[in-house]
Protein backbone atom coordinates (compact mmCIF):
# COMPACT_ATOMS: atom_id res chain seq x y z
CA UNK A 1 0.00 0.00 0.00
CA UNK A 2 2.68 2.22 0.89
CA UNK A 3 4.44 1.45 -2.62
CA UNK A 4 0.70 2.59 -4.31
CA UNK A 5 0.82 6.05 -3.03
CA UNK A 6 3.67 7.25 -4.65
CA UNK A 7 2.35 6.25 -8.17
CA UNK A 8 -1.27 7.48 -7.45
CA UNK A 9 0.47 10.80 -6.71
CA UNK A 10 2.10 11.20 -10.07
CA UNK A 11 -0.78 9.81 -11.87
CA UNK A 12 -2.69 12.32 -11.03
CA UNK A 13 0.05 15.40 -11.34
CA UNK A 14 0.28 13.86 -14.86
CA UNK A 15 -3.59 13.83 -15.52
CA UNK A 16 -3.74 17.31 -13.88
CA UNK A 17 -1.13 18.66 -16.36
CA UNK A 18 -3.37 16.81 -19.26
CA UNK A 19 -6.20 18.55 -18.28
CA UNK A 20 -4.54 22.01 -17.75
CA UNK A 21 -2.72 21.62 -21.37
CA UNK A 22 -6.26 20.32 -23.26
CA UNK A 23 -7.64 23.89 -21.05
CA UNK A 24 -5.82 25.84 -22.50
CA UNK A 25 -5.83 24.41 -25.96
CA UNK A 26 -9.29 24.77 -25.64
CA UNK A 27 -9.50 28.04 -24.43
CA UNK A 28 -6.92 29.43 -27.33
CA UNK A 29 -9.03 28.41 -29.98
CA UNK A 30 -12.04 29.30 -28.13
CA UNK A 31 -10.76 32.87 -27.88
CA UNK A 32 -9.84 33.35 -31.78
CA UNK A 33 -12.83 31.70 -33.02
CA UNK A 34 -14.15 35.12 -30.94
CA UNK A 35 -11.73 37.36 -32.28
CA UNK A 36 -13.05 36.01 -35.54
CA UNK A 37 -16.59 36.05 -35.10
CA UNK A 38 -16.17 39.98 -33.73
CA UNK A 39 -14.56 41.28 -36.67
CA UNK A 40 -16.06 44.68 -37.53
CA UNK A 41 -17.51 44.59 -40.99
CA UNK A 42 -17.40 48.51 -42.50
CA UNK A 43 -19.73 48.87 -44.82
CA UNK A 44 -19.63 51.71 -47.12
CA UNK A 45 -22.78 53.36 -47.46
CA UNK A 46 -22.98 54.39 -51.21
CA UNK A 47 -25.09 57.85 -51.54
CA UNK A 48 -26.54 57.80 -54.76
CA UNK A 49 -27.08 61.32 -55.74
CA UNK A 50 -29.38 61.45 -58.54
CA UNK A 51 -29.67 64.83 -60.53
CA UNK A 52 -32.02 65.85 -62.36
CA UNK A 53 -31.02 67.16 -65.77
CA UNK A 54 -32.74 70.30 -67.10
CA UNK A 55 -34.80 69.45 -70.24
CA UNK A 56 -33.50 71.51 -72.86
CA UNK A 57 -35.60 74.05 -74.20
CA UNK A 58 -36.53 73.98 -77.88
CA UNK A 59 -35.28 77.38 -79.74
CA UNK A 60 -37.67 78.27 -82.14
CA UNK A 61 -36.09 79.65 -85.13
CA UNK A 62 -38.64 82.88 -85.78
CA UNK A 63 -38.80 83.47 -89.45
CA UNK A 64 -40.06 86.98 -90.70
CA UNK A 65 -43.58 86.88 -91.96
CA UNK A 66 -43.90 87.19 -95.37
CA UNK A 67 -44.77 90.47 -96.79
CA UNK A 68 -48.46 90.23 -97.85
CA UNK A 69 -48.66 90.78 -101.20
CA UNK A 70 -50.65 93.63 -102.51
CA UNK A 71 -53.30 94.16 -104.72
CA UNK A 72 -53.18 95.13 -108.05
CA UNK A 73 -55.01 98.33 -108.66
CA UNK A 74 -55.57 98.92 -112.26
CA UNK A 75 -55.54 102.51 -111.90
CA UNK A 76 -55.86 105.54 -114.61
CA UNK A 77 -52.95 107.68 -114.76
CA UNK A 78 -53.66 111.09 -112.61
CA UNK A 79 -53.73 114.17 -114.36
CA UNK A 80 -50.72 116.19 -113.07
CA UNK A 81 -51.02 118.58 -110.38
CA UNK A 82 -51.09 121.96 -111.87
CA UNK A 83 -48.96 123.49 -109.06
CA UNK A 84 -46.23 121.19 -109.74
CA UNK A 85 -46.03 121.40 -113.42
CA UNK A 86 -43.32 123.65 -114.74
CA UNK A 87 -43.18 122.85 -118.32
CA UNK A 88 -43.88 125.56 -121.43
CA UNK A 89 -43.78 125.73 -124.56
CA UNK A 90 -42.12 128.08 -127.27
CA UNK A 91 -45.35 129.35 -129.28
CA UNK A 92 -42.72 131.92 -131.43
CA UNK A 93 -45.26 134.66 -130.71
CA UNK A 94 -44.00 138.21 -131.29
CA UNK A 95 -43.22 140.27 -128.43
CA UNK A 96 -42.91 137.08 -126.22
CA UNK A 97 -39.77 135.30 -124.93
CA UNK A 98 -39.65 131.72 -126.19
CA UNK A 99 -38.87 129.68 -122.77
CA UNK A 100 -37.91 126.19 -122.88
CA UNK A 101 -39.91 122.88 -121.56
CA UNK A 102 -38.71 121.59 -118.45
CA UNK A 103 -41.48 119.22 -117.39
CA UNK A 104 -41.61 115.65 -119.82
CA UNK A 105 -44.91 113.74 -120.03
CA UNK A 106 -43.65 110.74 -121.67
CA UNK A 107 -45.14 108.50 -119.39
CA UNK A 108 -48.43 109.68 -120.62
CA UNK A 109 -47.96 109.08 -124.01
CA UNK A 110 -49.73 105.18 -124.79
CA UNK A 111 -53.00 106.28 -122.77
CA UNK A 112 -54.30 109.86 -123.30
CA UNK A 113 -57.45 110.75 -121.11
CA UNK A 114 -59.83 113.56 -121.11
CA UNK A 115 -57.33 115.16 -118.44
CA UNK A 116 -54.13 114.18 -119.74
CA UNK A 117 -51.98 117.36 -120.09
CA UNK A 118 -49.17 117.82 -122.86
CA UNK A 119 -46.10 119.24 -123.10
CA UNK A 120 -44.09 120.27 -126.34
CA UNK A 121 -42.39 117.03 -126.59
CA UNK A 122 -45.19 114.73 -126.65
CA UNK A 123 -47.62 116.91 -128.96
CA UNK A 124 -47.74 116.63 -132.54
CA UNK A 125 -48.90 120.26 -133.14
CA UNK A 126 -48.52 123.14 -130.59
CA UNK A 127 -51.37 126.18 -129.84
CA UNK A 128 -51.30 128.99 -131.98
CA UNK A 129 -52.69 132.45 -130.63
CA UNK A 130 -56.00 133.24 -132.25
CA UNK A 131 -57.03 136.51 -130.14
CA UNK A 132 -55.23 138.85 -127.83
CA UNK A 133 -56.26 141.46 -126.91
CA UNK A 134 -53.80 144.10 -125.89
CA UNK A 135 -52.50 144.76 -122.19
CA UNK A 136 -52.48 148.21 -120.59
CA UNK A 137 -49.18 149.63 -119.81
CA UNK A 138 -49.32 150.74 -115.86
CA UNK A 139 -49.28 154.43 -115.65
CA UNK A 140 -47.85 154.61 -112.89
CA UNK A 141 -44.97 152.47 -114.07
CA UNK A 142 -44.76 154.61 -117.13
CA UNK A 143 -44.50 157.73 -115.71
CA UNK A 144 -41.73 156.93 -114.25
CA UNK A 145 -40.38 154.88 -117.31
CA UNK A 146 -40.23 151.42 -115.54
CA UNK A 147 -39.81 148.52 -117.42
CA UNK A 148 -39.76 144.82 -116.76
CA UNK A 149 -41.27 141.69 -117.14
CA UNK A 150 -43.78 138.51 -116.00
CA UNK A 151 -43.21 135.21 -116.95
CA UNK A 152 -46.14 133.06 -116.91
CA UNK A 153 -47.43 129.64 -116.78
CA UNK A 154 -50.46 128.96 -119.48
CA UNK A 155 -52.73 125.51 -119.20
CA UNK A 156 -54.43 125.79 -122.75
CA UNK A 157 -57.11 123.58 -122.63
CA UNK A 158 -58.73 121.44 -125.07
CA UNK A 159 -60.77 124.30 -126.73
CA UNK A 160 -58.35 126.68 -126.53
CA UNK A 161 -59.16 128.77 -123.96
CA UNK A 162 -56.78 129.53 -121.17
CA UNK A 163 -57.64 127.59 -117.81
CA UNK A 164 -54.84 128.67 -115.68
CA UNK A 165 -52.36 131.21 -115.04
CA UNK A 166 -49.35 131.03 -112.64
CA UNK A 167 -46.80 133.59 -112.19
CA UNK A 168 -43.29 131.73 -112.03
CA UNK A 169 -40.90 135.25 -112.14
CA UNK A 170 -41.34 139.12 -112.16
CA UNK A 171 -39.01 141.54 -112.74
CA UNK A 172 -39.91 144.37 -110.60
CA UNK A 173 -42.24 142.19 -108.60
CA UNK A 174 -45.60 143.29 -108.29
CA UNK A 175 -45.74 146.11 -110.87
CA UNK A 176 -47.13 144.18 -113.55
CA UNK A 177 -47.84 140.88 -112.16
CA UNK A 178 -52.26 142.04 -112.10
CA UNK A 179 -52.19 143.80 -115.47
CA UNK A 180 -50.26 139.63 -117.16
CA UNK A 181 -52.89 137.48 -114.61
CA UNK A 182 -55.50 139.46 -115.76
CA UNK A 183 -54.88 139.86 -119.91
CA UNK A 184 -53.75 136.90 -120.64
CA UNK A 185 -56.79 134.91 -119.28
CA UNK A 186 -58.71 136.84 -122.09
CA UNK A 187 -56.29 135.23 -124.65
CA UNK A 188 -57.85 132.37 -126.91
CA UNK A 189 -55.28 129.67 -129.14
CA UNK A 190 -55.92 126.90 -131.46
CA UNK A 191 -55.45 123.71 -129.28
CA UNK A 192 -52.62 121.79 -129.25
CA UNK A 193 -53.27 118.33 -131.01
CA UNK A 194 -51.62 114.46 -130.58
CA UNK A 195 -52.98 112.17 -132.68
CA UNK A 196 -55.80 114.41 -134.18
CA UNK A 197 -57.20 114.77 -130.82
CA UNK A 198 -56.91 118.01 -129.00
CA UNK A 199 -55.63 117.97 -125.55
CA UNK A 200 -54.48 120.19 -122.66
CA UNK A 201 -51.04 121.28 -122.76
CA UNK A 202 -49.10 123.67 -120.87
CA UNK A 203 -47.11 126.78 -122.10
CA UNK A 204 -44.35 128.63 -120.09
CA UNK A 205 -44.46 132.57 -121.58
CA UNK A 206 -42.44 135.70 -120.54
CA UNK A 207 -44.37 139.05 -121.37
CA UNK A 208 -42.12 141.86 -121.59
CA UNK A 209 -43.20 145.69 -120.92
CA UNK A 210 -40.83 148.23 -122.71
CA UNK A 211 -41.65 151.96 -122.39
Amino acid sequence: MRLHRPIMHGLGGFLAMLIGGGLMVILVVAFQKGITKQKVVVREETRIVTTKSKPKQMVRESRPLQAQQTRKIDAQIPAPDLGLIIGGIAMNIPEFTPAPLVTEATDLLDDIGDNTVMTEDTVDSKPRITNRPPMEFPKSAAKEGTTGFVVVNLLIGEDGNVELVRIVDSQPQGVFDNIVMTGIRNWNFSPATYKGKPVKVWAKQKVTFKS
